[in-house]
C-alpha cells in the first residue's frame, strides 16, 4: 500500500495547474487520456483551510497529495474548526466519503464526512477523492482514476490492466 500511496503522491505532483490535474491526477500510474469533470465552483484565492476530526493523518496525507500537485490552490490545516473553509469528520457510510463539491460561498462552511472501520491506506486514497470533491472535482468513470466513484470494501485497491503495481 505504500507504494501505491508514493505512486499517487508523484502522479499529484506532475500537475501544474488546476486544469492539468483535472486531466491527469490518478492514484496509482495510469495513462493522461481520462478526464475529471469540474462539477463545482472554484475557490477563490490560493488557499483553503481545513479543519480534521476524524482520520487526522490521512486527511493531512491527502491534503498533501493535492499540495504537491500543484493544482494552484493549497490546502492548510488549521486548529481553529470555526476558521476552516471546510472540515473533516465522521459520518459517512464505513469506509466511504462524502463531500459538498467545489466552493460554496463565503457563508457556507464545506464539509467533508469520511466512514469509520477502514484501514490508514485506504482512507488516504478516499481522504485524496473527497478532497478532490473539495477542489470542485466531480467523478470520472475510469476505475484507476482517484475520481473515480466506485467503492472497495475489501480496503484493497484492485490493480488495473496497464499497471506494474
Amino acid at each position: 500500500m505504500a507504494a501505491i500511496h508514493e505512486a499517487a503522491a508523484a502522479v499529484l505532483r506532475r500537475s501544474r495547474s488546476l486544469a492539468l490535474a483535472t486531466a491527469t491526477v490518478f492514484a496509482v500510474a495510469a495513462p493522461a487520456a481520462h478526464a475529471y469533470q469540474l462539477e463545482g465552483p472554484r475557490w477563490p484565492g490560493t488557499t483553503i483551510t481545513y479543519y480534521a476530526s476524524a482520520y487526522r493523518k490521512a486527511t493531512v496525507l491527502g491534503a498533501n497529495n493535492w499540495n504537491n500537485a500543484n493544482v494552484g490552490v493549497q490546502f492548510v490545516r488549521t486548529s481553529s474548526k470555526q476558521a476552516a473553509d471546510f472540515v473533516v469528520t465522521y459520518g459517512a457510510p464505513q469506509c466511504e466519503g462524502e463531500s459538498l463539491v467545489g466552493y460554496q460561498g463565503p457563508f457556507t462552511q464545506s464539509w467533508t464526512h469520511l466512514g469509520r472501520g477502514c484501514d490508514r491506506n485506504f482512507m488516504i486514497l478516499t481522504a485524496t477523492h473527497e478532497l478532490g470533491h473539495i477542489l470542485g472535482l466531480g467523478h470520472t468513470k475510469h476505475k484507476c482514476a482517484r475520481m473515480d466513484s466506485s467503492v472497495d470494501l475489501s480496503g484493497t485497491p484492485s490493480h488495473c490492466s496497464h499497471h506494474s503495481l
